[in-house]
């Protein structure tokens, strides 16, 4: 049985440093209209988005029957819901005689039934439509049992949930993700409890901040005031698996794993982990906890982003909650917002500035390289759009 990609990808880092070999020198460019223009938006929507089943939370988000939560980010109304047989759910937020919405949580809440406030119809956790006020006389020959809650594609991977916002969309996860489990299972993902969670909306096209996170050359630089330091500058592999990339970028403890046998290493520890999830999230494991950061494009130009905190085992006391609110609050503020998304924005006014022909990718940047290969697999090299 092979090891988690990850561990491999770790083995041939060390091996690297061992024998002192330098990195595959890959180096590419992009246009600047790759981030701005809206017809190719409006492509990768219809072509990367609108069937693909999307990370939209994990199932410690739900942990009680009728506990539910409305997703809004993907531009389709969804409804996720645990039923009183305890199974997840997703439905469109939609009721089946005028249109109205059925929830209008923001967070997390419980309910036995979803009411409709228009005209009170009814539906159970599992979607049926439960009851029609005044049935017989409005609607004497209408069938219920034929108008419950559209559901929509649903599948969960080592606790994260992923939904299609399209009825008749795919379950089935996109190329390579089936193969991370052993990945996420290594890392105890299925096991974490739901922390904490933001939603920000940023003036930044989506792929630069997926680029971001693939781009190894910036951590001891652009984060120099924060988790910079925990970093060895440019020590670091991917590796494409699928549509996804593993990522392994070597922490200051990584020389002592050189000397230790690989059941000693410790992954966490020796190294931080990241997983770009096609088409648009990043996993990424730190120490002793976990973060996603999925982005929902909304324009060329701006980005639904939404960081959540995975912990290992739910808060006992005062103090362990105040730890890791202080943990979630040096990633959330200090780092992704301040920083990585901060940059992103300031890129952004950049790309229409007209500085650059060209954006240029370096050796330690090829990660990004093969992000825009698997776009280009799915949609084509990108072309502008002429006159």
């Amino acid at each position: 049985m092979q090891p988690p990609a990850q561990t491999r990808v770790f083995a041939s880092l060390l091996d690297d440093v061992r024998e002192s070999r330098p990195p595959q020198a890959r180096q590419g460019t992009a246009d600047p209209a790759f981030y701005t223009d809206e017809r190719w938006f409006q492509a990768e929507q219809r072509k990367l988005f609108a069937d693909t089943p999307l990370v939209v939370g994990h199932v410690s988000m739900l942990p009680n029957s009728g506990d539910h939560i409305v997703h809004d980010h993907s531009g389709k109304p969804i409804l996720l819901v645990r039923g009183k047989d305890q199974k997840i759910r997703a439905f469109l937020n939609v009721c089946r005689h005028r249109g109205v919405r059925l929830s209008n949580a923001d967070k997390v809440e419980n309910r036995t039934t979803f009411v409709c406030p228009y005209h009170n119809w009814i539906y159970d956790l599992d979607g049926s439509l439960h009851k029609i006020p005044l049935k017989d006389e409005c609607f004497d020959e209408l069938d219920k049992d034929c108008l419950g809650l559209t559901e929509l594609p649903l599948t969960i991977l080592e606790g994260l949930i992923l939904v299609s916002g399209t009825p008749t969309g795919s379950a089935a996860l996109p190329n390579g993700m089936a193969e991370l489990k052993e990945d996420f299972r290594a890392f105890g993902l299925a096991e974490h409890t739901f922390f904490r969670q933001s939603v920000t909306t940023k003036d930044a096209n989506w792929k630069l901040i997926i680029e971001a996170f693939l781009d190894g050359y910036h951590v001891v630089r652009l984060h120099r005031k924060t988790v910079g330091p925990l970093f060895l500058d440019c020590v670091a592999k991917s590796e494409r698996k699928g549509d996804n990339i593993i990522s392994v970028v070597a922490r200051q403890e990584f020389s002592d794993a050189l000397s230790l046998p690989e059941q000693d290493w410790d992954l966490r520890h020796h190294a931080s982990c990241a997983f770009f999830l096609y088409p648009n999230t990043t996993l990424i494991v730190h120490p002793d906890y976990i973060s996603y950061l999925t982005l929902f494009p909304q324009s060329a130009s701006k980005t639904v982003c939404v960081h959540g905190c995975l912990i290992p085992e739910p808060p006992q006391d005062e103090k362990a909650a105040a730890h890791w609110e202080r943990a979630y609050s040096i990633i959330e503020n200090g780092v992704f917002q301040a920083e990585d998304l901060f940059v992103c924005e300031q890129a952004q006014i950049g790309m229409r500035s007209g500085a650059n022909e060209k954006l240029l990718f370096g050796t330690y940047e090829s990660s990004i390289i093969d992000f825009h290969q698997i776009l280009a697999e799915q949609l084509g090299p990108y072309q502008a759009q002429s006159g």
